[in-house]
């Protein structure tokens, strides 16, 4: 782990501070990792709500319903979703 010690120390209007916070809540991270990403060159990208994956898995469910052939198609699928949401190859 990383031993961050230095401070850096921005001042900012209260909007700012609350778009800046909304944007790293919808990247998943915390206000400071997300302000460190940011200046350093890297684009954060944004994580899909969890309402997205619980769907994913109702799809899987009912896959298992299917037919062996179709319900492997389906979970393939959904896998490769999964895979592209969360930044997978």
């Amino acid at each position: 782990m990383r031993n961050r010690t230095v401070g850096i120390n921005v001042r900012v209007t209260v909007t700012e501070k609350k778009k800046v916070t909304m944007l790293a809540r919808k990247c998943g991270l915390p206000l400071s990792e997300y302000l460190r990403q940011r200046a350093l060159g890297y684009e954060p990208g944004g994580h899909p709500p969890k309402e997205v994956f619980d769907m994913l898995d109702k799809i899987d469910e009912i896959a298992e319903s299917c037919s062996m052939r179709d319900g492997a198609a389906i979970n393939a699928q959904t896998d490769r979703m999964r895979d592209l949401l969360i930044g997978g190859n």
